[in-house]
């Protein structure tokens, strides 16, 4: 049943102790609301880390028990050419460099620019920058 009566309002207007006393509690929500966001993407970004570091390791093991028997084959098959030594060293000069590209795109995946938390610190500095009113 609707009631003609107009809504309740406040005895008084709110002072400037419960003004900024509010302004204070909004500031703690804000400010504990970002740091939840900020754990969540760093946590975010270790399980990344994490899968590029089993990835690495998954990758080495595999990797490594493919190459020896294919390197031997492979300084098997050059002997004949360049002689023993240049074989070998021709296949480990390749293997180096095969090595290196694949080292170089693991530690991609762990660079500390995946572990920051730039959502939380652009929402971070568009609230401090509002509050200082830019």
């Amino acid at each position: 049943m609707m009631s003609d009566e107009p809504a309740v309002l406040p005895a008084h207007d709110p002072s400037l102790g419960d003004l900024l006393q509010r302004l204070v509690a909004d500031t703690g929500h804000l400010f504990r609301t970002e740091l939840r966001l900020a754990r969540s993407e760093v946590a975010s970004g270790v399980r990344g880390a994490a899968t590029g570091a089993a990835l690495i390791g998954a990758g080495v093991v595999l990797f490594l028990g493919a190459v020896f028997t294919f390197l031997g084959a492979l300084v098997g098959w050059l002997t004949p050419w360049l002689g023993a030594g240049w074989a070998a060293a021709l296949v480990a000069l390749g293997t180096a460099a095969v090595a290196g590209v694949l080292l170089a795109i693991g530690a991609s995946k762990l660079s500390p620019k995946r572990l920051m938390p730039t959502q939380a610190v652009a929402s971070v500095r568009r609230d401090v920058d509002a509050l200082q009113g830019k």
